[in-house]
């Protein structure tokens, strides 16, 4: 989604640019299915095609497209002489969809970037060169049964793969070829304290998609302009906040406030979240006390604390904030992408 979102930004300054995606890829090609740049008539390139001759002979096509206006696909078969001369060694096919005025989507893109919960976006492009593109929430699917492309939503959902449909009449004649992007929110990083540590996940964390709030209790460290554009501050209080926060199963809560007290209360107003990972700074001394006093107190117990990963980070010598932060960052993808909101079986805490 941050490519769309940097769509939008290019909307609104009334910036000229073209929007690439690669709809379809077989054999081995640089890049998959749902791989997409931004063309800026400037030169600019946001994202990735997967580089040499493939993306450059897309911004050639799409910078031509910015004076025709004229949505397209295009084939290109990587099996042939492209890019040897470069040492690139690819192959297979590709479908490239070119969309030269991404501007008269913007309500679609916008409500694709905003979305809170599951859905698709879908690009249609019709033989006379023009093209539509609908955000179709999870539960409206079915109401979208009279479009094209209708049909291949249910599977691309399922699938959580793009999807390349071709639309046909009753004749056998393509009426449309439709795009479909499953969508699902971005995950939310929960960062509980704005101290270094604190302010480098959270801007290791927007980078990495994520959708960041940081809360402190000191308004310097709550500033809103020590982080990345799209990271939410809170200034109160920081259990309170943590125990009003909105945590479901794609929250990822990092505790980094500025003492032991502070993460222990923390952990306790969290612990029992649906939160499929929470990390706490700290020794492995500090992490077995805290540990045993919310067991001891009954308020959480040996179930609860296989979310907890403290010390956190994956073992990798990080010595410098930033590297503390990588650290976190990899071990909260760890999780996510072993299997989406369970936790994976990486020791935490220690025995009691």
């Amino acid at each position: 989604m941050q490519l769309y979102r940097r769509a939008i930004t290019l909307i609104e300054g009334r910036e000229p640019f073209a929007l690439a995606i690669v709809v379809r890829a077989s054999g081995s090609t640089p890049q998959k299915a749902g791989a997409k740049a931004l063309f800026e008539r400037d030169g600019a390139v946001h994202g990735t095609l997967g580089g040499g001759c493939l993306e450059a002979e897309a911004r050639k096509r799409a910078l031509d497209a910015l004076d025709t206006g004229a949505s397209f696909v295009f084939d290109l078969n990587l099996n042939d002489d492209h890019g040897w001369d470069d040492g690139l060694i690819c192959g297979g096919n590709v479908r490239v969809f070119v969309e030269p005025d991404p501007a008269r989507h913007r309500h679609a893109i916008a409500a694709a970037t905003d979305a809170e919960g599951r859905g698709a976006l879908l690009f249609q492009i019709y033989p006379d060169g023009h093209a539509d593109a609908h955000w179709v929430p999870d539960a409206e699917i079915e109401s979208f049964c009279p479009y094209p492309g209708s049909a291949a939503l249910c599977d691309a959902l399922r699938s959580a793969a793009p999807a390349w449909h071709e639309e046909k009449d009753a004749t056998g004649t393509t009426v449309a070829e439709v795009y479909i992007e499953p969508v699902e929110p971005a995950p939310v990083l929960l960062v509980a304290g704005g101290g270094h540590v604190g302010q480098a996940v959270a801007k290791l964390g927007s980078w990495l998609g994520f959708r960041v709030t940081v809360i402190d209790d000191r308004a310097p460290f709550a500033d809103a302009g020590r982080y990345p554009e799209g990271v939410r501050t809170i200034c109160g209080d920081i259990a309170t906040e943590v125990a009003a926060f909105p945590i479901h199963e794609s929250t990822y809560v990092v505790i980094a406030t500025r003492g032991h007290r502070h993460d222990g209360v923390v952990l306790k107003r969290c612990i029992r979240s649906s939160a499929p990972y929470i990390g706490m700074i700290g020794s492995k001394r500090k992490a077995l006390m805290i540990r045993k006093g919310l067991i001891d107190d009954g308020l959480a117990d040996e179930d609860d604390f296989t979310r907890v990963r403290s010390p956190v980070g994956l073992n990798i010598g990080a010595v410098t904030v930033e590297e503390i932060a990588v650290s976190i960052l990899s071990e909260i993808i760890r999780v996510r992408r072993n299997h989406e909101g369970a936790a994976t079986s990486l020791n935490v805490c220690g025995p009691a």
